[in-house]
């Protein structure tokens, strides 16, 4: 259907003028930020990222072994 491909073109190209946007913003928000705050959320975000991990881990093994 060219009118959905057309849906999922536009959407790509707004997902990549906001991955734009933020990569060139980057350096400025770094710098009002600060050292301390930066540190702050990169350990945030590690938490994260590994809570991630760790949930998909359990539902591989769930899934592999029919678990629940």
């Amino acid at each position: 259907n060219p009118q959905e491909a057309l849906v999922v073109m536009a959407a790509l190209v707004a997902v990549m003028l906001i991955t734009l946007a933020c990569l060139l913003l980057a350096e400025p928000l770094m710098r009002l930020m600060g050292a301390k705050f930066e540190g702050a959320l990169t350990r945030l975000l590690g938490v994260v990222l590994a809570a991630l991990a760790a949930q998909f881990v359990v539902d591989g093994i769930k899934q592999s072994f029919a678990i629940g």
